[in-house]
């Protein structure tokens, strides 16, 4: 009977709005529970997968096309070699919580950042920081996942050894260590970064002692 009463109170709108490291910590644990899923998979095998943010609720959702399978990519022919139509540039802002920063894509603005998770999107895009389509996102590996760097594109940041994962729809995944800290930067498809371009931002990202990573 408690539990029925506890429902029915919830149901009374009465309830508070999350508040953004809630729901900052809720995307950093779904985005984790994506990778895990990703990796467990067909190596690089494209499954339409789409994160997403329920921003009426502050819920996360993670939502699994499978009912339109695209080819597996492999090392050799995923991601971008050729140049892209975008430049890096400065960052010349006030440097965020979390993830300091060197460059940034052309056109692009710091967006949103805690401790969590920073985005970074087009100069005009008035969607939540925390909906992650058409965006570079920086975050930490979830304390719960595996720190490894997974399968994909060799690559070497700084001096130090990362893995650059595409899945079929083209949206990148870059891994690599920082001290202690698992990294990742997601470029979402339709951006118009070379691989090299994603190293070299990744290059110029510097952890602090303010981030956190999710946990589950």
């Amino acid at each position: 009977m408690n539990d029925l009463i506890d429902r029915l109170a919830r149901l009374d709108g009465t309830a508070s709005t999350p508040s953004e490291s809630v729901v900052s910590g809720d995307l950093a644990r779904a985005h984790s529970a994506l990778g895990r899923r990703r990796r467990t998979r067909a190596a690089m095998a494209g499954t339409g997968l789409t994160l997403g943010l329920g921003a009426a609720l502050g819920v996360v959702t993670v939502i699994d096309n499978d009912a339109d399978p695209r080819p597996a990519t492999t090392p050799s022919d995923s991601g971008r070699q050729e140049a892209g139509s975008l430049d890096l540039v400065d960052y010349t802002g006030k440097q965020p919580e979390g993830f300091e920063l060197a460059k940034v894509p052309a056109g692009y603005v710091l967006q949103g950042s805690d401790a969590y998770v920073l985005t970074l999107a087009a100069s005009g895009d008035d969607t939540h920081p925390l909906d992650f389509e058409n965006k570079v996102v920086i975050m930490l590996e979830s304390q719960d996942a595996a720190q490894e760097l997974g399968a994909g594109q060799d690559v070497t940041i700084n001096g130090e050894p990362g893995v650059l994962e595409t899945n079929g729809e083209g949206t990148r995944i870059l891994r690599w260590f920082q001290g202690e800290h698992l990294v990742m930067v997601q470029v979402w498809e339709g951006i118009d970064l070379a691989d090299d371009q994603v190293v070299e931002l990744a290059e110029g990202i510097t952890v602090s002692g303010d981030v956190e990573a999710g946990v589950g």
